[in-house]
Formats: structure tokens, sequence, C-alpha cells
């Protein structure tokens, strides 16, 4: 069992570099097409900026999510200053981060409602119709993976704080 939950960890990270990868590529190719469009053939392409925008809105917030995982995220930190022995600080740490999973537990909550609604108004895009709750759901969907990886960093900081080895990842 703990194989298969490591095995799916895995998937959904390589799943996540693997789109931020690909949708960064197909961003670049949007974006150098919109100018050569705009600039050389004096054509607007409104469509190009739609489908770009529905593609930064999943980099966005996956990559949001992927900087969680991978604990790159912002964050400002001064405990390490105040408390000199490393149990105290992971303890402290536990504090900081079950906050943070609270808020993120809060950011699901308002993006689910978001989706919700999204879903109910049934808004398109203004030239290609394309339904915006796709663009809307990758707040919703990235704030769920956001929770996770601090539920994960929660539960490492957690084992730090007992004087044991992290499960998924090691302190910078």
């Amino acid at each position: 069992m703990k194989n298969i939950g490591l095995l799916a960890w895995r998937a959904l990270v390589t799943a996540q570099r693997g789109f931020l990868i690909a949708g960064t590529c197909f961003l670049v190719v949007l974006l150098t097409s919109e100018v050569i469009m705009r600039y050389v053939i004096h054509y607007p392409g409104m469509e190009v900026e739609e489908i770009a925008t529905l593609v930064a809105f999943w980099l966005y917030f996956i990559g949001a999510a992927y900087g969680t995982y991978d604990r790159s995220h912002i964050k400002a930190e001064i405990f390490h200053l105040v408390f000199k022995n490393p149990r105290k600080l992971a303890a402290v740490r536990v504090t900081a981060t079950l906050i943070t999973l609270a808020l993120s537990g809060l950011m699901v909550y308002w993006g689910y409602l978001y989706f919700v609604w999204g879903i109910t108004k049934v808004e398109r895009s203004r030239v290609l119709l394309m339904p915006m709750v796709i663009s809307q759901s990758s707040i919703f969907f990235g704030a769920i993976l956001m929770f996770l990886y601090f539920l994960a960093e929660l539960v490492d900081r957690m084992c730090q704080a007992l004087g044991r080895t992290p499960l998924i990842k090691t302190e910078e």
C-alpha cells in the first residue's frame, strides 16, 4: 500500500512537471505566433489571446502547487534566529505550517465555490466562446494540490518535531 501511495505521489509530481514544461512551450509558441500575426500579417489574433489566457491560468496555479511541493514558495521566516534548539524550531514550524494548511483549506473552499459558480453561470469567452469555467477551475484544482502538499509538509514538520526522519522531503 505504501508503494502504491509513493508511486501515485511521484506520478502526480511528474504529471505536473510535464504539464508545466509542455504548457510553457505551448505558451511561447502561441505568443510568438500572436506577435507574427499582429505585426507581420496585421491580423489581431484575439483567438490566440484567449487560448494563451486559458493556458496561463493553468500554468500559474499548477506552478504555484509545484512550488508548494518543492517548498520553494515564498516565505518570510525568522524563526531560526530566535530558536536555536532544532526540535523547538521544528515545533514552531509545525505551527506555521498548520496555519498555512488552514489558509490553503480556505482557498480550496473559495475555489470550490468559484468553480461551482462558474458552472452555473455558463460564461463564455468573447471570441472562441469557450466556457470560462475551464480557466476558472484552475484555481480550485491548484488549491487542492497546494493543500495536499502543505499537508505533506505538516507531516514532515511533525516528524522533525518528534525527532524522526521526514517522510516526504528533508528540510532545506
